[in-house]
Order: structure tokens, then C-alpha cells, then sequence
């Protein structure tokens, strides 16, 4: 059961040069892993024809499949079908129906093609067009020693259309491929490091990847499953981890489809419901009230500066917060500010944040008809880290708060 090798080329100098991150590679990467490919190299080239012929023709030789992004616009430092034509012998000639879709975008823009655009429908002698409603550029696609090639442009927008509309089907009906199932678990509040602890006594079948990707409050745990895995193992092993991670798993996204987010649950929650809410924030520093302001019931909010001299607004000392005066200050600003919204919010940092402070207790809490509910978090890192965590803290208080059900997405 040999893999089909893939390798992925990005063209321009804007791209080696850093100007622009390669987002186009990392996207097929794993769209190509998924589909079953064993992807052997990324590789970023310069606007160079040196350097472009000799790599095309030793990619040729070393791998099943090559898809190429980038250098097929209309100006001189676009080379890519040039490239082509020296390196595999096959002359530049006009395909008109390439120039007549290039010549309908400009008509359907109400402007004249610029002269320069005819040269984006020469194409490499017995290549495959590739229609691209979405843009200029047609891409291109042949076959040479075996390896099948594909040409996209670089703007990514049009990349992904034509991979998935032109080249995918193509692939899945001319290649045997061997698809893998990745299975990746989105949680909140939970660390790294912890989550490996949580999931240690959880044995693994030795050809089952266990990975994870950190992303602040947010941190996901991926599962790849081979080709032909137990289904219903796998779905054990997805119930397993599940259930020692806990509340904190927000999300399951299978395949390459993905789960609504934190925010767009709660406040498509929220909109659904119709319950309207009142949000008092200091650490959050105005995301919160960003967050929430997006839906109609959302009755606007306070925000005050990361400590505790605020508290006198609502008749209260600056002493140490504990849960009962959390409790307490809840009461006072649903009498002060929110006396008929239904739902209050609060988040509220005892201390100022400083760049050198690399812990920062914060409190949270939910006032609604099903009572309050009260947390102490601890915010690590820069003070923009800090306020990002506060908020999705605050979010996810609210999505359990709400009993939301797991946001579960897949084939």
C-alpha cells in the first residue's frame, strides 16, 4: 500500500523573500495529506528561470503529483508557463478560449483587457486548461515522466476553487489513493501539558498519531487514523478522550471540516434565544463588549482598567476579591446597570496587567434565571495575551452556562 508522493512549489520573490506568508503550501499540504498522499517537500522559488526550468524537471522525476501556485499572471517577472515550455520542450501557442474567458472577465468588469493579459492564454503545447471562473489566470496541467503537474495562480482564493473544483475529482478518479481520518478535538482553558497528562492512561494503538497544536486558551488535540481503521474503535477512542478531557473539549472536527468557534456558538446561542445581556469586563479591555456587540441582544456594557478601584462605583472596598464578594458585587451591578437584562457577564482582573507579570488572577461570572455561576482563571503571559484569554474565558463560562451541546462537524 505505497502512498502516491506529492510535492508542493510556491513561485515569487515576494514569497522567499518573506513579504507574503505561504499560506497556499501549508493549505494543500493537508488537503493532500487527507486525500492520501505522503507530501515529501514544500519548496519556494524565485521569479528565475535558472532556477525554475531545472526544478521542474527534477520534481518530474522524484514524485507522483506536483502542484505549483503562483507566476502565471500577465507581468515579465511571471514565468511559470515559460518555465514549462523550456524545461519539457513544449512551445508556447495561444489556446483562444483561454484569451476569450480572459477577455469575458474584462467585459463583464466593464473595462478593456489590458494588452499585457493576452499573454495569460499562451499555454504549453498539449497541456490541459484549467478554467478559472474566479480570476484571469487559467492554470494548466500536464504529465511528464509520469508525474502529473498542475499550475494554479497564487492568490489563494483562486488556488483553492480550482484545486478543489479542476484537480481533486481528477486525482480521487486517476490515482489509488489510501485517504487517512483526522480527527481533531478543540478545547478550552486546558494546557499542552496538561492535556498529554489527561490523556496518558489512555492507551493508543501504536499506528494511531496522537498530536497537538497550542494556541493560547484554545488548544487542540489531532488524531490521525490510518487507511482502513475500525470505525467503531476509532469512534471509542474519540469517546475516551472526550470524557477525561471534559467540558473543556468545545468542539470535534473530523476531515477538513470545521466547527463553528467559540464566539459564533455563543452568540448564535444567544441571537437564537433571544436573551439579551449586559457585560462588565476590566482585563478583557473591550473585547468582550466587541465580541457581544455583534448580535442585536446585546444591551452594551462597562469596561474598566485591570484592577479593582472601579469597585467603589458599586459601594464596594478594593480588598482581595473572594467568591462571596464576586457574589456580591454581581448583585450590586445587576441593581445598578442591568436590573431587567436577563443575562449579566462579568469578568474582572485583580491587578494590573505589567509586561513582566506573567500571572494574573481573574475572575468570572454568569447571573441569569438559572442563577449565578462563579470562576477563578488564572491569565498567563503578555497583557494582550491576557485580555484574548479573559475573553475566551468569559465566552466559554457562558457557552456551559447555556448547556450548548458539542459542536460536532464531519463528512
Amino acid at each position: 500500500m505505497k502512498q502516491p508522493i506529492a510535492e508542493i512549489l510556491s513561485q515569487g520573490d515576494e514569497v522567499i523573500t518573506g513579504e507574503i506568508a505561504d499560506t497556499n503550501a501549508a493549505w494543500l499540504a493537508s488537503e493532500l495529506s487527507l486525500m492520501g498522499f505522503k507530501v515529501s517537500r514544500h519548496t519556494s522559488v524565485g521569479d528565475r528561470l535558472n532556477d525554475l526550468v531545472p526544478l521542474f524537471r527534477d520534481v518530474s522525476q522524484r514524485a507522483d503529483l506536483c502542484l505549483s501556485t503562483g507566476g502565471l499572471g500577465p507581468t515579465s517577472d511571471d514565468l511559470t508557463a515559460e518555465a514549462i515550455s523550456l524545461a519539457f520542450d513544449r512551445p508556447l501557442t495561444l489556446d483562444p478560449i483561454a484569451l476569450e474567458q480572459i477577455e469575458d472577465w474584462y467585459r463583464r468588469l466593464d473595462r478593456p483587457m489590458p494588452a499585457v493579459n493576452q499573454k495569460q492564454a499562451y499555454l504549453p503545447k498539449d497541456s490541459k486548461r484549467l478554467d478559472n471562473p474566479w480570476g484571469t489566470a487559467p492554470g494548466f496541467g500536464i504529465v511528464e515522466n509520469g508525474c502529473q503537474m498542475f499550475f494554479l495562480p497564487g492568490v489563494p482564493r483562486e488556488m483553492k476553487a480550482l484545486f478543489e473544483e479542476r484537480i481533486e475529482p481528477k486525482l480521487k478518479a486517476t490515482m489509488t489513493l489510501f485517504p487517512e481520518h483526522r480527527v481533531i478535538l478543540h478545547t478550552i482553558g486546558i494546557g499542552e501539558s496538561q492535556l498529554q497528562e489527561l490523556i496518558a492512561p489512555i492507551a493508543l494503538p501504536p499506528e494511531v498519531i496522537l498530536g497537538f497544536r497550542a494556541g493560547g486558551p484554545e488548544n487542540q488535540v489531532k488524531l490521525m487514523f490510518p487507511h482502513g481503521f475500525d470505525v467503531d474503535q476509532a469512534e471509542a477512542i474519540i469517546t475516551s478522550l472526550c470524557q477525561v478531557i471534559g467540558e473543556g473539549v468545545t468542539g470535534i472536527r473530523r476531515h477538513r471540516h470545521q466547527p463553528k468557534n467559540l464566539k459564533e456558538r455563543v452568540l448564535e446561542a444567544l441571537t437564537k434565544q433571544g436573551l439579551h445581556i449586559f457585560s462588565v469586563e476590566s482585563r478583557a479591555a473591550g473585547r468582550l463588549a466587541q465580541a457581544l456587540g455583534e448580535i442585536p441582544t446585546y444591551e452594551g456594557g462597562m469596561i474598566f482598567k485591570d484592577d479593582v478601584r472601579w469597585l467603589a462605583r458599586y459601594g464596594m472596598t478594593t480588598d482581595p476579591l473572594t467568591e462571596e464578594r464576586v457574589l456580591e458585587l454581581v448583585e450590586r451591578i445587576k441593581k445598578a446597570e442591568a436590573a431587567a437584562t436577563p443575562l449579566l457577564l462579568l469578568e474582572i482582573s485583580e491587578k494590573p496587567s505589567t509586561e513582566e507579570q506573567t500571572t494574573l488572577p481573574c475572575w468570572l461570572a454568569v447571573a441569569g434565571p438559572k442563577g449565578v455561576t462563579i470562576e477563578k482563571k488564572a491569565l498567563r503571559g503578555t497583557p494582550k495575551r491576557q485580555s484574548e484569554s479573559a475573553t475566551a474565558f468569559a465566552l466559554d463560562l457562558l457557552r456551559r452556562y447555556l448547556h450548548l451541546p458539542l459542536e460536532i462537524s464531519g463528512d
